[in-house]
């Protein structure tokens, strides 16, 4: 497997494959970081502090199964342990409780000369009828790939949990008037890739 290699490398101090690591998930992290926190700033910072600990502590980590989750883990850990310290008066489960609000990418030129602006407001409606939680879930499943595993230790729900939360997303989704055709459904499905 081509992350096995590189991750070695990296432990290593081969800065060529930690640049690698880098141009592997710097895009995703961006992207899933955003969702958890609208700071822009905040989530370079986050972003920058995830790699600078994964550099200064890589003889002590131990080799990922999946380098792209590890580091989205990571960066999560990262966004939370900085909010609360912003907030140090803020209860600590009032972070676990953080809206997740992806921004999807309805506005796609494409597509919008295929779907109409009526649909376009339904599938957001249908989006925000799920939990913060399903939103971030299904995202983190269709978007970014990850096994419910996976899932299930960045949400903090066990596994089952995460397959019952996507299942019954989809369900309720389905039943939604804006999926009564399927150009509606291509819309949603792409709009879960960034």
């Amino acid at each position: 497997m081509i992350q096995e290699g590189l991750w070695l490398k990296l432990k290593k101090g081969d800065k060529k494959a930690f640049g690698s690591v880098y141009e592997l998930c710097i895009d995703d992290m961006y992207a899933y970081g955003l969702k958890l926190n609208a700071n822009k700033e905040l989530v370079k910072d986050c972003i920058q502090e995830v790699f600078i600990d994964i550099f200064e502590h890589r003889n002590s980590i131990s080799e990922p199964n999946n380098i792209k989750f590890y580091i989205l883990k990571s960066l999560k850990h990262t966004i939370f342990r900085k909010l609360k310290k912003e907030r140090r008066n803020v209860d600590i489960m009032e972070f676990s409780n953080l809206e997740f609000k992806p921004e999807y990418n309805i506005e796609d030129k494409r597509i919008l000369g295929e779907i109409n602006d009526c649909k376009i407001k339904l599938i957001k409606k249908a989006l925000q009828s799920l939990s913060s939680k399903q939103r971030e879930i299904l995202y983190l499943r269709f978007t970014m790939g990850l096994t419910y595993h996976e899932i299930s230790e960045i949400v903090k729900i066990d596994h089952n949990s995460v397959r019952k939360q996507v299942y019954r997303a989809i369900k309720k989704l389905r039943n939604s008037k804006a999926f009564d055709d399927y150009q509606s459904i291509i819309l949603f499905y792409s709009s879960l890739t960034y």
